[in-house]
């Protein structure tokens, strides 16, 4: 019998184990577009985070089917992992897709806006040198750039470089609603920022 109880003890710890890691997968592909890493995953990303936007409204009517079969199963020795995943993974999707996301693209925004500081400065440097913008950004490689700069998040493929008259703009886009509805931003010496 002291085996037994151990042992139950012992599965508990390793569904407690497994319950905690796919939760924490599942918050980390739904943030996924807003973490640091390369912008050639944006479009995995970004389909991966409107996924979880259509499944949090699915994940609604599993919610309290999980909570339901949880709380009938207290009683229970022999505990599953099922109604505990029908519950905090639809409730992890629904938290980190609406409000996790907001913040984590506030900090993704000015990751990408600092990193975009050095290719501003570049085409700075080119006008000042030459009397006028680059027609695109691949001509201030190798002179007054080595390498293109990259936003480096994962949800963001890269930067938008377009030659006004007198001007330029620089810009990003992030998802904010199932690939869609995008914050745009844009850098504009002039001031001009549209979108």
């Amino acid at each position: 019998m002291i085996i037994d109880t151990h042992a139950n003890k012992q599965m508990t710890k390793q569904q407690l184990k497994i319950l905690i890691g796919i939760n924490l997968l599942t918050i980390l592909l739904v943030i996924s577009p807003f973490l640091p890493g390369p912008g050639f995953l944006s479009k995995l990303t970004n389909t991966i985070f409107s996924l979880a936007q259509i499944s949090s409204v699915f994940g609604l009517l599993l919610m309290p089917v999980g909570l339901l079969r949880t709380i009938k199963q207290r009683s229970q020795q022999d505990k599953k992992l099922l109604p505990l995943l029908l519950w905090t993974v639809p409730l992890c999707i629904i938290i980190f897709s609406i409000w996790g996301a907001g913040f984590a693209r506030e900090i993704s925004r000015q990751i990408a806006m600092h990193n975009a500081q050095n290719l501003i400065t570049a085409i700075e440097t080119f006008r000042t040198a030459n009397d006028h913008y680059p027609e695109n950004i691949s001509q201030l490689q190798p002179s007054y750039i080595k390498n293109i700069p990259q936003p480096w998040i994962m949800g963001i493929s890269g930067y938008t470089y377009e030659k006004k008259d007198d001007h330029f703009n620089l810009s990003f886009t992030q998802n904010v609603l199932l690939n869609f509805n995008f914050e745009v931003m844009i850098y504009d010496p002039m001031g001009n920022h549209t979108a």
